[in-house]
């Protein structure tokens, strides 16, 4: 049962993954924080994680590249659009270009450009480092400060990677680049730390990444190349080239960002050598940002690490106490934050009313306070609907849209509404963004129905209802949806007067077939659509009312009604969605199966053709086999995925080894063995036993 729990489980997050990124657990669902502009504090998740370091490259390659077309465009003038520019210097496109020096030099960066970024599958060119000294003396060559930095980093990225001197080279003209406000000045920079890395001189080159951590356009660099710090002996190394705490406290930093530090103990250093240090704000906004993952409802092993989680909120509170810097602004926010991941609301509610008083117009306090409310909620009513919808309205302003708000307040709404018992609203806080129609029987669709026609008695409510009539309008799936519903508690005539366009869908195979093949899906395809399937049954049903005892229109409905089950070919037309690892509605498959038991039972006892009469055997056969599987599994797990994790060597029907041994004690064997006392003799028994192998099976083995 675990394994094939499990099993299921893997297929959920497949499906829902597939196409898609894989669900990090650090990532945050609702957002309560205000943005910031630094890079790193735009990702909650392990920032050396490859997927955050892939983020973290292109926005840095995006950046870079508009600040480069920024400074190209102020040297050529402005005569050129953006876009020009962008033409030139990306795709080589000079044609409109007309500056001879601009011109040169984008050639030249092409010519040598396979020997620094030579792309999987290109041969890298010969003689590379030829380039090196034709950009010297390009640099010497130049007339403005613009391109003879530009080749300055040409020859020095040159000489770096392929280790032609490139220290002389920095230490020779430096000099271009001390005054410089360029992008080109943090691209050199950074050559110049990892030459010094390659030469042996390590901590002087991490130190010199550090530098780039605080305002440089290529301040990523600074973490991805802490890694050279293996040991506490180098680290001590990098901490004693500082020139002052505030580029200790960056180098603490560095490391607090790596997913295994002691972040509390980083904390402690900075505090200790500034207790107003900006990157001790650093580090309490990354960490309340990380926090935030608190609120996510997406990780289906929740349970998992939540002792640890409750273990460090304590600790981590602890430690905010100790804080007291000139401004508590982020200290009191997540002291709030983390109060409230503790359910110490009480205390929580006491440092947020200071907030309030101090900051009455952050968004990011009246937002933490509105989050408070609602873990004070214990039930829910027309009366708190009408609040809520009043206190997220106050929230909303140019900058701020409702959505995240919107979408975990119901959340937490959906929780209080199953608490006591509201299924319906349950469905309607839980369907917000993408209905499970699913989810909706008979009776919950016309409610459902009911709800999106009627005026509504609350302002939730009728934010709701405006956000599915939106789903629902032109819905194909809404209205397939009423179909299936109405299909699937057998309202033909119902299902064919809503007169929809789904109801030209083609239904894959003949719902009237009542084959050998255990689900009856094989044959003809794309033959009938749903409208004519429901017109053929209406009429099937209108026969039997004036004459009930009808042999073969009796065997039709059956087979209709066996194949509109969960066991049949035709049961897409009962449910938007058919998992192959859970059957859908039991109750209602059971009902049908069942009534189709009725018509084989009459079909076969008026009937007076012994091939009739051997076929519905048979049939008969499947559909106790069908409602055998139905009950077998407590969870509603079919035995038919035999061919997942079958244990069954003699059968091929049914994963536990057991399971058709005992169906054949309790039905089976009663049907095939009247099938060979009482119909041996006729076609379709021969081709029972060349067509099914567990009907052989058996009488072989008799």
């Amino acid at each position: 049962m675990f394994l094939r729990t499990l099993i299921a489980t893997l297929i959920l997050k497949l499906s829902l993954f597939s196409c898609a990124d894989y669900w990090d657990p650090n990532s945050i669902q609702y957002m309560f924080l205000d943005k910031k502009d630094n890079l790193f504090l735009q990702f909650s998740e392990d920032l050396n994680d490859p997927s955050i370091y892939n983020q973290i490259t292109y926005l840095y390659s995006e950046e870079r590249k508009k600040q480069n077309i920024d400074e190209w465009k102020k040297e050529l003038k402005d005569k050129y659009s953006y876009e020009e520019i962008e033409d030139f210097i990306y795709n080589k496109n000079l044609r409109r270009l007309n500056e001879i020096e601009a011109k040169e030099y984008i050639n030249f960066v092409y010519e040598q450009d396979n020997c620094v970024n030579n792309s999987f599958g290109e041969t890298k060119p010969t003689r590379c480092t030829n380039f090196i000294p034709k950009a010297l003396k390009k640099l010497e060559d130049a007339k403005t400060d613009f391109y003879k930095q530009r080749y300055f980093f040409l020859a020095l990225r040159m000489a770096h990677y392929h280790k032609k001197n490139p220290l002389e080279i920095y230490n020779k003209y430096s000099y271009l680049i001390e005054n410089s406000n360029s992008i080109v000045k943090d691209w050199i920079d950074a050559l110049y730390a990892g030459a010094l890395i390659k030469s042996g001189e390590k901590a002087k080159g991490v130190y010199l990444f550090s530098k780039l951590f605080d305002e440089a356009i290529n301040s990523h660099l600074a973490l991805y190349n802490f890694f050279h710090i293996r040991n506490q002996n180098d680290f001590d190394l990098v901490l004693n080239l500082a020139q002052n705490s505030d580029e200790k406290a960056k180098i603490y930093v560095l490391r607090a960002l790596d997913s295994s530090s002691n972040t509390i103990e980083e904390m402690k250093n900075i505090y200790n050598l500034d207790k107003n240090s900006k990157w001790l704000n650093f580090l309490l906004y990354r960490e309340l940002l990380k926090s935030q993952t608190y609120f996510n409802t997406y990780d289906y092993f929740e349970e998992i690490g939540e002792s640890q989680n409750n273990i460090f909120y304590s600790k981590y509170i602890e430690f905010l106490k100790t804080l007291e810097p000139e401004n508590r602004y982020l200290v009191d926010l997540s002291l709030v934050y983390f109060n409230i991941y503790s359910k110490n609301y009480e205390e929580a509610k006491k440092v947020l009313n200071k907030l309030l008083e101090a900051y009455p117009k952050s968004h990011e306090v009246r937002t933490a306070s509105y989050i408070l409310y609602l873990q004070f909620l214990e039930k829910i009513d027309k009366e708190t609907e009408n609040v809520i919808i009043d206190k997220i309205e106050k929230l909303i302003d140019e900058n701020h849209t409702s959505n995240t708000t919107y979408e975990y307040t119901l959340e937490v709404l959906s929780k209080l509404y199953k608490k006591q018992g509201l299924d319906f609203n349950t469905f309607l806080s839980q369907n917000y963004s993408y209905i499970d129609y699913t989810a909706l029987d008979l009776d919950k669709f016309r409610m459902f129905e009911e709800f999106l026609s009627k005026p509504q008695d609350s302002k939730l409510k009728t934010y709701l209802q405006k956000k599915y009539q939106n789903l629902t309008k032109n819905s194909q799936e809404f209205d397939y949806a009423k179909v299936s519903v109405l299909i699937n508690n057998l309202k033909f005539k119902e299902a064919l007067d809503t007169k929809l366009s789904i109801l030209d869908t083609n239904l894959e195979y003949n719902p009237f077939n009542g084959l050998i093949r255990g689900n009856n899906r094989s044959g003809k395809k794309n033959e009938m659509t749903i409208k004519l399937f429901l017109n053929k049954i209406i009429e099937i049903e209108s026969i039997l009312q004036k004459n009930p005892i009808s042999a073969m229109d009796n065997f039709l409905y059956a087979n209709a009604l066996y194949n509109l089950s969960y066991f049949g070919n035709s049961d897409r037309a009962t449910t938007t969605y058919r998992s192959v690892a859970y059957i859908h509605t039991p109750k209602l498959q059971e009902e049908k199966l069942n009534l189709a038991l009725k018509h084989y039972e009459i079909a076969l006892n008026n009937s007076q053709d012994n091939e009739l009469k051997a076929k519905t055997t048979y049939q008969i056969a499947k559909t106790k086999l069908a409602l055998f599987d139905l009950k077998y599994d407590k969870d509603g797990y079919p035995q038919g995925l035999s061919w997942m994790y079958s244990k069954n060597q003699k059968y091929f029907y049914g994963s536990d080894d057991k399971f058709y041994e005992d169906f054949l004690l309790k039905d089976g064997k009663k049907y095939f063995d009247n099938l060979q006392q009482n119909y041996k003799d006729t076609k379709y028994y021969k081709e029972l036993l060349k067509e099914c192998g567990d009907f052989r099976t058996y009488i072989n083995n008799k």
